[in-house]
């Protein structure tokens, strides 16, 4: 079936038109199926129902999109947490490589080329528009169930099921400043933020790293007035063990943090002289 809409005045003009008689039971205005028979039953009342896989080349608007999640629906069922990868959720989407993009232009059949050759067709070309994403190829070494491929041999995200994924990562990172505090809600010991008393090492501070966060290479910036010693910039994970502790003194201004030295996710940075915190800070590597 084949319809092209003209001739009729602007906003009435239909290419194909199909309804559903009220107060006629549950159907389907239109009624698309990949199978070779009709006998399906509609449950509800649809302006359009399709059975099968559905693709729309363009831009399409609604009011909402539904997809169906009800429990007794499923099978199978597992916390998230009980079959993520290596590393928890939240370092996953830390992994993750956000990109911006154009679409590149597609090639048009002959017989839709002719067809559009019959009118001027300078207007119909839009500048391409910016869109955020990610790489399908790269996600799908992290969730494949996430990614499919089309019929047409290129591969989709399904980004609707990338929101629970999202959720999943905010409880664990709720769970980890929890852990963080004590029961009472007061800070770990490690690292630690006391304030130190000595003249000298008030005059000392630090500052957040840049970028942050980070993949390659971050920047650490931190001042030390010229009569401290045994200084460091020791960095610490989660749980507070010591990953690593970098000597500095005050004719440095900055160090640099190679980001291939740690797995991504959330770690800790102290100014440390005369074994007393100067100031602690959060940098988060991602990969």
């Amino acid at each position: 079936m084949q319809g092209l809409a003209g001739g009729g005045a602007s906003g009435w003009n239909y290419g194909v038109v199909g309804g559903l008689a009220y107060p006629t039971g549950n159907g389907a205005g239109i009624y698309g199926t990949l199978l070779n028979h009709t006998g399906v039953e509609i449950p509800g009342r649809y302006a359009g129902y399709f059975d099968g896989p559905t693709r729309v080349d363009g831009t399409m608007t609604a009011t909402s999109f539904i997809t169906s999640s009800d429990i007794r629906l499923k099978e199978n069922i597992q916390a998230v947490s009980e079959t993520t990868c290596e590393g928890g959720t939240l370092d996953n989407i830390l992994s993750m490589n956000v990109i911006k993009y154009n679409y590149k232009e597609r090639a048009l059949s002959q017989e839709v080329t002719d067809t559009l050759s019959t009118h001027d067709t300078s207007t119909d070309k839009q500048p391409s528009a910016t869109h955020y994403g990610l790489s399908a190829q790269e996600l799908q070494q992290i969730y494949p169930d996430l990614v499919y491929e089309g019929q047409d041999g290129y591969l989709g995200v399904n980004y609707v099921e990338l929101v629970p994924i999202l959720i999943r990562s905010i409880q664990e990172l709720k769970a980890e400043l929890d852990e963080m505090k004590g029961t009472n809600g007061s800070a770990r010991k490690a690292p630690q933020t006391n304030k130190v008393v000595d003249s000298a090492v008030k005059q000392a501070s630090l500052c957040q790293n840049t970028p942050n966060p980070f993949t390659a290479q971050t920047e650490i910036r931190f001042s030390l007035p010229d009569n401290v010693k045994d200084t460091f910039i020791c960095i610490s994970d989660m749980q507070g063990k010591m990953l690593k502790q970098i000597p500095v003194d005050y004719q440095i201004q900055s160090i640099s943090v190679n980001g291939g030295d740690f797995p991504a996710g959330i770690y800790f940075y102290s100014l440390v002289t005369g074994g007393k915190v100067v100031d602690t800070k959060r940098m988060i590597v991602s990969k």
